[in-house]
């Protein structure tokens, strides 16, 4: 889920019961594995 922009951060945090902060803290690199993701045409859209 988290390198997919199409789900928002806020919703992944309030799924796993956390804040969005704490994601962040967690996983220092999140904005640049958002912003390498795949584009779902070239991989079949199995993300």
């Amino acid at each position: 889920m988290l390198p997919n922009p199409e789900h928002s951060i806020t919703s992944i945090a309030k799924l796993l019961g956390v804040s969005p902060g704490t994601l962040y803290n967690h996983i220092p690199d999140l904005q640049e594995l958002r912003a390498c993701r795949v584009p779902a045409q070239i991989d079949g859209g199995t993300r």
